[in-house]
């Protein structure tokens, strides 16, 4: 019966925990995203937040795991049960057990998504995401207006059609002015009668143009970064690996240090705290 209550009340914990986390990091991401979500089809800003949630709340398990045993562990010793407990003869140790069933089954979940739910396949549908939305603007940019999205402006004087006059458009490395331009479909863009700034090795060099073509999608990411790949697979390996420490850590200091709430709280969030340093430094490293 206590082996059953502690499986259900660590579980429902762990991922609860692990999804809040996930929701505050995406509220802050929120105003850079918030523009792009909200300027989408729901079916592709949907499908972001579900990628972005599933990763995350994946990422965040060992805070989870950290809350979880600290909390329930808190729970016993508030009301008194530990002493219960010892009255039928659970030491410390078999208590331990009790936890470490549920623990188990999180921490093997965690390694063996480590190689599947990766940072850099979310880094790759928000690009793409942002992308979309690029296009969208272009074919809807209204007339004397700036737009900025991440590193790209747009500004057009008029519009007629499907054809904007006295453009202003600038991205990395790039900076176009034309009398006329035309959006073609596909994340074509066909410039007329105007001027290319670029620069390269600290030089700037201008060139007229009587036409000149712009495709977005050549810097659309056609395929997962090997080397990001293998970054996120890293960090994902250290976190995973990392979990049973915090996870002990968690209950024998709970247990042998906490006699307040305070004291439940402050150490679960000097593990959190410790955990993201770790992860911090992995990413470093690599």
């Amino acid at each position: 019966m206590l082996q059953a209550y502690v499986l259900y009340r660590f579980l429902k914990t762990v991922f609860a925990s692990a999804f809040v986390l996930s929701l505050i990091l995406l509220s802050l991401q929120l105003a850079r995203l918030g523009s792009v979500l909200f300027g989408l089809p729901p079916a592709d800003a949907l499908g972001f937040l579900l990628v972005w949630s599933t990763f995350y709340t994946y990422f965040f398990l060992t805070e989870g795991v950290i809350v979880a045993t600290a909390s329930l562990l808190f729970f016993f010793k508030e009301k008194r049960l530990l002493h219960v407990f010892y009255a039928f003869r659970l030491s410390n140790a078999r208590i331990f057990t009790f936890f470490a069933v549920p623990f188990l089954l999180v921490w093997l979940l965690s390694a063996g998504l480590s190689g599947v739910l990766l940072e850099e396949k979310v880094a790759f549908v928000r690009k793409n995401l942002l992308l979309k939305y690029t296009e969208r603007l272009f074919r809807e940019l209204p007339p004397g207006q700036f737009i900025r999205v991440g590193k790209l402006v747009l500004h057009a004087k008029e519009r007629e059609g499907n054809e904007l006059r006295f453009v202003f458009f600038k991205t990395e490395g790039l900076t176009v002015t034309a009398r006329r331009l035309r959006y073609e479909g596909s994340g074509r863009f066909r410039f007329f009668d105007g001027h290319i700034l670029t620069e390269e090795n600290g030089r700037y060099f201008l060139v007229a143009f009587a036409e000149y073509e712009l495709n977005a999608r050549q810097f659309e990411r056609k395929k997962l970064r090997a080397k990001r790949v293998r970054e996120s697979k890293a960090v994902n390996y250290a976190n995973a690996l990392s979990m049973p420490f915090f996870f002990a850590a968690a209950f024998w200091l709970c247990l042998k240090g906490c006699t307040r709430l305070t004291h439940a709280y402050a150490l679960t969030a000097v593990l959190i705290v410790l955990h993201q340093l770790l992860v911090f430094t992995v990413k470093l490293l690599l």
